[in-house]
C-alpha cells in the first residue's frame, strides 16, 4: 500500500536545488490562436519513448501565451546555441514580438499550422501534439517527434540561474 507523505517544501529553496542541475535551454514555438507565431524560452525538456519518438516540456498555467500553446496541434523546439543568451531571454520576456527580425524557417512538419525554427540554432526537432498532461501549476505537453535536425554548434545551457556552456574538454561517456 502507498503512503502520500505531505511535507511543506519552500519554492525558493526547491528553485535554488534544481538549479544545480544544468539544463539546455530551448525556445518553442507554436501557431497561435490568432494564426500568428507565439514562442517561449523553456528548459523542461523530456525524453519520453523512443518507440514511438515522444517528448514532453511544461507549460506554466500563468503563461501569457498558454491558451495558444494549449490548443496547438503542432509545437517545434529550437536548441538554442551558445551565442544565443540574448534570444533566450527575449523569449522569456513577456510582451515582446519576439519573432521581429528573426530569422525563422516554417517546421518541416503541419502545413499552414507549421511553428517556425530558429535559424541558427544547434538542433531542431518538429512534433505533432500526443497527449497534454496536467501536473500541479504546469500542463505538459507530450509530442511525437516527427523531424529532428542537428547542426554543429554548441549548445546554451542554463544552470545556477546563469547561462554557461559545456567545459570543452568534457569526458565522453
Amino acid at each position: 500500500m502507498c503512503r502520500i507523505i505531505k511535507s511543506h517544501i519552500d519554492s525558493t529553496d526547491l528553485r535554488k536545488t534544481l538549479s544545480t542541475y544544468p539544463t539546455g535551454v530551448l525556445v518553442v514555438t507554436a501557431t497561435g490562436l490568432d494564426k500568428q507565431p507565439r514562442g517561449m524560452t523553456i528548459n523542461s525538456l523530456v525524453s519520453i519513448s523512443l518507440d514511438p519518438p515522444l517528448l514532453g516540456w511544461c507549460l506554466d498555467l500563468n503563461a501569457a501565451s498558454f491558451a495558444d500553446f494549449a490548443h496547438c496541434r503542432f509545437f517545434s523546439l529550437s536548441v538554442l546555441n551558445l551565442r544565443q543568451a540574448a534570444l533566450a531571454k527575449r523569449f522569456a520576456t513577456r510582451g515582446l514580438d519576439k519573432f521581429s527580425g528573426l530569422d525563422c524557417r516554417p517546421g518541416p512538419e503541419g502545413g499552414e499550422d507549421a511553428p517556425l525554427l530558429i535559424t541558427d540554432a544547434c538542433a531542431w526537432i518538429s512534433c505533432k501534439l500526443y497527449r497534454f498532461v496536467p501536473l500541479g501549476d504546469h500542463l505538459m505537453l507530450v509530442g511525437e517527434v516527427l523531424h529532428v535536425e542537428m547542426g554543429d554548434a554548441q549548445p546554451l545551457v542554463f544552470a545556477a540561474g546563469r547561462f554557461t556552456r559545456l567545459d570543452a574538454e568534457q569526458q565522453v561517456a
